[in-house]
């Protein structure tokens, strides 16, 4: 058995421990999470002394799109969303698959490089899992479906259960179901997602509320949307619900039982209670939806209710880094009346809970797989070591998933179970 050792371990948000140590098992589980001195013959393991450093539970990025990896800074955002996207289907027209492979590859790199242990990855082509399931991520791929043809829903859901029962799910993997967006996915095939998500027992989550455009397209049927869709031919006599998004979402039973909502970036409080009694759980995207240029997220009624937010990177299409330490830092930059203990539990527990793992991910705690991420920092003589964590110049110098060395940036000797 390894030991991890340091200055600061946090079992959890709530739980500091100075002079802390993780002990993990021959399977990768986590044995003891505790101080240093209370681990009896020390000597007889193998330990990585971390130093001035803190050891945290790995982070989950509840939303991302690693297939976009290589669009970084190849699309530009006026505040016009479907103009991003028309940029989004242009840059992309004639990538070959090797091109989608070696884009989900570097993703998945900079995801560990950053201390994120799991990621809940959108594939639209299905190339993500060949990447994935060489990789020692932990992931839950959510397979992302498209069609606003009602007619032909029955043979898009048919497609993906092929799929579906085409993969072998491992500890490592876990598969999701994401119709993408209210504009682009008819209301029988989202009644049809739904009722197979059930049935496979797999997670299902969508976008929503992300627009005002959005929103004006499910209420009226006009906006940039309505002009998006004719001109790729999708909408065939489509008639708008006269619904909030949220209010859609329940009205065709996508609420019942909970799911995951990713943006929630424009809604009433209404639909915020919606979200409440359903169970649902929110995905917010800090500095992706900063570079859409929307307006204030309605954050601070979220976190006041009983509602489950977790963070999401979205793609380097529409953000600079898949780094979930960098979404923390931004929200501890932005929302100062936010505790820094809620902020890591956002990163952690929220995202695990969200994706129906929290009993096993999300914590340092025995019997836990031992996901964490190693964070340093140039002050080490910080008086509260949430300052350390989310200031600036930190960064993430190991990353573990089951007990297996993923990112080692300072060249320890690394062990293997």
């Amino acid at each position: 058995m390894n030991i991890l050792k340091s200055k600061y371990l946090l079992r959890d948000p709530d739980n500091v421990i100075e002079d802390g140590a993780v002990v993990i098992d021959d399977d990768g589980l986590i044995e003891f999470a505790g101080e240093f001195k209370d681990i009896s013959a020390p000597e007889s393991y193998r330990i990585i002394d971390l130093g001035d450093s803190a050891i945290v539970p790995g982070f989950i990025n509840a939303h991302t799109h690693l297939e976009l990896t290589h669009l970084h800074k190849s699309i530009k955002s006026n505040g016009n969303f479907t103009d991003w996207i028309r940029q989004l289907v242009d840059r992309k027209k004639g990538w070959a698959e090797s091109e989608y492979a070696l884009s989900v590859r570097d993703g998945i790199t900079s995801s560990l490089r950053s201390g994120t242990t799991t990621v809940a990855d959108i594939t639209r082509n299905g190339i993500a899992l060949s990447e994935l399931l060489t990789s020692k991520i932990r992931k839950s791929l959510f397979f992302e479906i498209i069609n606003f043809d009602p007619a032909s829903a029955k043979e898009t859901i048919n497609d993906f259960k092929k799929i579906y029962t085409a993969i072998k799910t491992d500890e490592l993997l876990s598969i999701g179901l994401f119709p993408h967006a209210p504009y682009t996915v008819s209301d029988k095939l989202y009644r049809d997602c739904k009722e197979v998500s059930e049935d496979l027992g797999v997670e299902i989550a969508t976008h929503i509320a992300e627009t005002k455009d959005e929103v004006e397209f499910l209420a009226r049927g006009t906006g940039h949307f309505a002009t998006l869709l004719k001109d790729f031919k999708m909408l065939k006599g489509w008639k708008p619900p006269e619904l909030s998004p949220i209010n859609y979402l329940k009205n065709i039973g996508f609420l019942e039982n909970g799911c995951i909502l990713i943006h929630c970036n424009y809604m009433t409080e209404e639909e915020i209670d919606l979200i409440e009694e359903s169970k649902s759980n929110v995905v917010f995207c800090p500095r992706s939806h900063e570079y859409f240029l929307h307006e204030d997220h309605p954050f601070s009624s979220l976190k006041d209710r009983d509602i489950n937010i977790a963070l999401g990177t979205d793609s380097l299409a529409s953000n600079d880094t898949l780094s979930i330490l960098d979404e923390m830092k931004f929200i501890r930059n932005h929302y100062q009346d936010i505790k820094p203990q809620n902020i890591l539990c956002m990163g952690t527990i929220a995202g695990a809970a969200a994706l129906k793992m929290d009993d096993r991910i999300g914590r340092l705690d025995p019997g836990y797989y031992a996901d964490i991420a190693v964070i340093e920092f140039m002050n080490s003589e910080v008086s509260n070591v949430y300052d350390g964590i989310f200031s600036q110049d930190s960064e993430c110098i190991l990353t573990m998933v089951s007990g297996e060395i993923c990112y080692d940036k300072n060249g320890l000797a690394p062990f293997s179970n």
